[in-house]
């Protein structure tokens, strides 16, 4: 912890103390312009489980600067803190000339909700089916082809973590993504995603997970668990709707993880979200085209939201369990900086889960701060 402060108060020195490093002009078209961007969530909430418990955290913190110089190039780089310890988050240089953008360096791959940041997630942790079938982050090069109508992407990635030690083999991956928006007019939108996903290199693959929640360490709340052995390759598909209509948000996506295993059964894991929104207060939903992805709404809006969550780890005789949750959640967004969230959480999980079909309920609320 004490190592990202003292990275922010180098950063917020070079920032405040000396602005002509923050933007360095060339003739009457500015060359060189950066920003300080980070986010802070304050946690609680309480767990009724086997008996009912508390939490309390200061999660997610984010501390990092984006870099836009000589008109076609952009940069970013992020650390974050959380689960005790400081790991790299976004660290990436974009080249874009008009509708063409190629990006290299360490980020999402173009599959699962997580790339439209945790600030921007509509409930307070992603659902579980994308949490357990959706990807980390990669080193990568993408190419994106942007317009109005039409998003494409494709990369090629090292299967290697960053976070952990390096071994000579890695593998890779080939992944990519097309969504079509055939109907996008005022506070109306029709959007839809395909995403097919190829890893090469990995004799063993696991999957684990549990309730959508961070109030819980991983070990605590390990809910389903599938080791795979004898694998060859990996296959997956990620298949999404994003519907808007004046007030009302509704956003779906299906997984689908194909094993190809050597002398043994082919394994399949699957998972699915299904949600659906109101705006209280406030005139709608906002959409980034660029990214594809729901954002957050305008200062002073109320959100209430429900969710339908589930995935299944049960097959080729792995019984990695199956669950199911339905979620609840409220958001006021205070201002540009401050948004205050609740969520309720109602967890099922199946017979050949962990800890067996026991249901628990969540409650819990955060204040964040990003800027």
């Amino acid at each position: 912890m004490k190592y990202l402060v003292v990275t922010f108060l180098i950063i917020s020195r070079v920032w405040w103390g000396n602005p002509a490093a923050a933007q360095i002009a060339g003739g009457e078209k500015e060359q060189f312009s950066w920003k300080i961007s980070g986010r802070v969530f304050f946690d609680g909430g309480v767990i009724n489980r086997d008996s009912t418990v508390t939490g309390f955290q200061v999660n997610d913190i984010r501390i990092g600067a984006n870099v836009r110089f000589l008109e076609h190039w952009e940069g970013k780089i992020e650390l974050g803190y959380g689960d005790t310890k400081i790991a790299f988050r976004d660290i990436y240089l974009n080249y874009t000339l008009g509708d063409h953008m190629f990006r290299l360096g360490y980020y999402f791959e173009p599959f699962g909700n997580a790339r439209v940041g945790t600030a921007n997630f509509r409930f307070l942790a992603n659902a579980t089916a994308d949490k357990i079938l959706g990807d980390k982050r990669k080193m990568g090069f993408t190419y994106a082809y942007n317009r109005k109508w039409v998003n494409v992407i494709a990369g090629i990635f090292s299967d290697g973590d960053i976070d952990k030690p390096k071994p000579l083999n890695q593998g890779y991956i080939l992944a990519a993504k097309w969504v079509g928006r055939p109907f996008m007019k005022d506070k109306k939108l029709v959007h839809i995603g395909v995403a097919p996903r190829f890893c090469s290199n990995a004799s063993e693959i696991s999957y684990s997970g549990g309730a959508p929640t961070d109030l819980l360490s991983k070990k605590e709340n390990t809910i389903l668990d599938a080791r795979v052995e004898q694998v060859i390759n990996q296959w997956k598909l990620d298949l999404e709707v994003i519907l808007l209509y004046n007030k009302w948000y509704m956003q779906g996506q299906y997984f689908l993880s194909h094993l190809n295993r050597f002398a043994a059964p082919d394994y399949n894991a699957e998972g699915s979200y299904i949600q659906a929104g109101y705006m209280i207060l406030g005139e709608k939903h906002n959409y980034n085209s660029v990214t594809g992805m729901v954002v957050n709404p305008d200062q002073g809006s109320l959100e209430v939201l429900v969710r339908y969550d589930n995935v299944n780890l049960n097959d080729a005789g792995i019984r990695g369990g199956c669950m199911s949750d339905v979620s609840l959640g409220m958001n006021y967004f205070i201002n540009r900086f401050v948004a205050a969230k609740i969520n309720y959480i109602r967890m099922m999980p199946g017979r050949t889960a962990l800890g067996g079909k026991n249901s628990f309920d969540v409650v819990q609320a955060r204040v964040q701060f990003s800027f």
